[in-house]
């Protein structure tokens, strides 16, 4: 039996050059949701390593969705261009496609990175209000997030479909 690793697959209407994906991978890396020379090394060795698909890691749709302070996120232009130049290397280099794991963090948003022990950072530590669906924090260390309601639903809407333009 012959392996089918090095094979193309078509993944609806998507043509793949081989079947190795490399997941996302948070890193912790973006400063204010912007990408850096780390996110150019991290994913570039993967393009230049001839994967078939890469995926961007989780990234925010707003800066209160974002995981924590490192996190990536595709709100402002200035994300955009940064994320832009990534993947341009990438694709010079590489046969990849590339995705993106777009998200919005919710309850568990504004956090340490996980090396500085990952807990809930408050606004006045640097952090952001979180939102959520209900006001119920993700467990005693996070703070209360704000429920949202008709509009912020509405906004929270808006800033994944312009993340995705962006993308």
């Amino acid at each position: 039996m012959t392996s089918k690793l090095f094979s193309p697959i078509s993944l609806r209407g998507v043509e793949l050059p081989n079947r190795i994906v490399v997941s996302p991978m948070c890193q912790y890396s973006a400063t204010d949701g912007t990408m850096s020379d780390w996110h150019t090394m991290h994913l570039g060795q993967f393009a230049v390593g001839g994967a078939g698909l890469i995926i961007v890691e989780a990234t925010g749709v707003e800066p209160a969705g974002r995981i924590s302070l490192g996190c990536t996120g595709l709100y402002s232009d200035e994300n955009e261009a940064a994320m832009a130049r990534v993947v341009a290397f990438c694709r010079e280099h590489g046969v990849a496609k590339m995705g993106i794991q777009l998200g919005h963090a919710g309850r568990k948003a504004s956090t340490n990175v996980p090396w500085k022990r990952g807990r809930a950072v408050t606004p006045d530590m640097g952090g952001w209000e979180t939102f959520a669906p209900s006001a119920l924090p993700f467990n005693t260390d996070y703070t209360m997030p704000t429920a949202l309601d008709s509009d912020g639903l509405a906004r929270v809407k808006a800033a994944f479909v312009q993340a995705t333009q962006r993308a």
